[in-house]
């Protein structure tokens, strides 16, 4: 028996239990009659070197990879989170904390509790491609402190839980805009998958930016897609196939966009004179296709920064501002051309 279960049987928080057994004044002396009587009818007898160091700050934030075996798994040369896990290993190194990495599976979230309920971190940090609304309802019901990278790892967002996020539709609608501005007209759009918020978010934005220039919006334009290099190659192959390729094409990501420019390549066609492309995340490996990709520039470091430096703040109980929105920016390569080039 540890003081999890005291705190369940008596129907307190597990920080207060600790107060009890720290002798604190904080706590009503009913409530800590009470604790104490579980604590003898249990035998619970606490461990004294836990007990000092109750207070005690371990300077560690866990990084929890949560990895769900029916999709896309996270593996250290990740093109998206390779950058995002190295910017917070930086910002926790600089503001002298360490950063321990933990790997586990979305549908067993003992291993992330087992290191919070040893005290080997002070609060922790989610990663994955799945939605992980379950985990952190243990971590935060328990009493500890956790932040997610991803808004589309959850279903609710609150206070209590940081993460960045990101404006997806209005950075969609720039993307669509620069099309726009080059007198595209027949833009098209691979989305990513129909689950995941930014994807729609992303649609969401490619549709308000036609219709507020007044081009009609053409179903068959709209290519429902994963976050996927599959799916750029499929939606070029089934636009050549109608005989309806668009002249420019909004990717959802930098993996579509991948895939779109090998089916281009391989239908002997040319980017940009006869399809422009537009990708999102701005990838390493988009300054270096032929051509290089124009892409829309996700800010993943100050994302991660931003996140560390929120939950380092809560654990040192100092002031915090809520992190204000981010919002991709276009970065200009050489895959968009003007529509009469």
């Amino acid at each position: 028996m540890d003081i999890f279960d005291i705190a369940r049987i008596a129907g307190v928080s597990r920080k207060t239990v600790q107060r009890v057994l720290n002798d604190s004044e904080q706590v009503k002396p009913e409530t800590r009659d009470r604790i104490r009587k579980i604590m003898e009818e249990h035998h619970y007898q606490p461990n004294v070197s836990a007990r000092r160091l109750v207070k005690k700050k371990t300077h560690t934030i866990g990084l929890f990879i949560i990895q769900d075996p029916s999709k896309y798994r996270i593996y250290s040369d990740d093109l998206f989170y390779s950058v995002v896990i190295g910017a917070m290993i930086n910002a926790c190194s600089e503001r002298g904390y360490n950063m321990l990495v933990n790997m586990t599976d979305l549908n067993d979230a003992s291993p992330v509790l087992k290191l919070y309920r040893e005290k080997s971190i002070d609060a922790g940090i989610i990663i994955s491609w799945s939605n992980v609304q379950s985990i952190v309802d243990q971590i935060t019901s328990a009493g500890f402190f956790v932040g997610v990278f991803d808004q589309n790892n959850v279903t609710r967002r609150t206070s209590s839980v940081p993460m960045p996020v990101l404006l997806n539709e209005e950075s969609a609608m720039e993307a669509t805009n620069h099309f726009i501005g080059l007198g595209h007209q027949e833009i098209g759009i691979v989305t990513g998958d129909e689950d995941n918020p930014a994807a729609m978010e992303r649609l969401s934005g490619y549709q308000k930016a036609m219709e507020a220039a007044g081009i009609p919006l053409n179903q068959e334009y709209i290519y429902k897609g994963k976050f996927i290099e599959e799916s750029g190659r499929d939606a070029i192959n089934h636009w050549i196939g109608q005989g309806n390729l668009p002249t420019a094409i909004v990717c959802s990501n930098d993996h579509i966009a991948f895939g779109a420019l090998k089916a281009i390549n391989k239908a002997n066609l040319n980017v940009p004179d006869d399809v422009s492309l537009i990708g999102f995340d701005n990838l390493l490996l988009t300054e270096y296709t032929s051509p290089a990709l124009t892409t829309m520039h996700v800010p993943r470091v100050e994302m991660a920064v931003a996140l560390v430096e929120q939950l380092i703040q809560r654990i040192e109980e100092r002031p915090y501002e809520k992190m204000s929105p981010f919002q991709a920016a276009l970065v200009k390569r050489d895959s968009c051309c003007q529509k009469n080039k």
